[in-house]
């Protein structure tokens, strides 16, 4: 069981409080327990709203989108970590969010999800999840093929060959969506160097074979 010392304790964490990275704390329960400036932002919704709330009430699929399986995929994963108690990445998944400003309406969003275990005693008592938003990669009219990205994806996982498709998938499209924030414009070559650099790091070693 997640106390609530150790929810205090990561919300004074200042890994949890970094501006760059969103995150949520979910519970055994899938109670929604803390979450981060960031991840408040991002979401567009204020903590107040989100605390103590179950996570699927609170983030239920868009019922106007007859092929939403944002729950279902992001249930999947969450049971994975629980069970499992290591970190699943999911690469690149729409979930549209509630339109705060107009009741029963969504907004279209994609993500780059990640869902990392909090132990206690070795014991998995909650889910960090760390979303990144890359809508702007992925406009609605190209969610469902993203032959490209994953092709790219593909050949920078060669040089990777320990880390899951879908995290250099993830990584790829959160770094392609940094670089278009950043110069205004889309930059596959500058995309892809940020990616190898980040990729680096979560494997532990320099890339394959470079």
């Amino acid at each position: 069981m997640l106390s609530d010392s150790r929810v205090s304790a990561i919300e004074r964490s200042a890994w949890f409080q970094t501006k760059w990275a969103p995150y949520l704390v979910i519970d055994a329960d899938l109670c929604i327990r803390a979450l981060n400036t960031a991840y408040e932002d991002v979401i567009a919704h204020p903590r107040a709203s989100l605390i103590g709330r179950m996570l699927f009430d609170a983030f239920p699929d868009n019922p106007a989108d007859p092929e939403a399986d944002g729950v279902a995929k992001l249930s999947a994963s969450l049971d994975f970590v629980f069970r499992r108690g290591v970190r699943h990445w999911m690469g690149v998944q729409r979930y549209d969010i509630p339109d705060r400003q107009s009741p029963g309406e969504f907004i279209y969003r994609v993500w780059t999800p990640v869902n990392s275990p909090i132990k206690e005693i070795k014991k998995t008592v909650a889910v960090l999840h760390h979303v990144q938003d890359v809508t702007c990669v992925v406009p609605p009219a190209a969610y469902r093929d993203l032959a490209e990205l994953r092709s790219a994806a593909a050949a920078l996982g060669r040089h990777f060959p320990n880390l899951p498709a879908e995290a250099v998938l993830g990584v790829l499209t959160h770094s392609h969506s940094v670089v278009m924030k950043s110069f205004g414009a889309p930059d596959a070559e500058r995309a892809e160097a940020l990616a190898k650099l980040r990729l680096e790091t979560h494997a532990g070693h320099p890339a394959d074979g470079t």
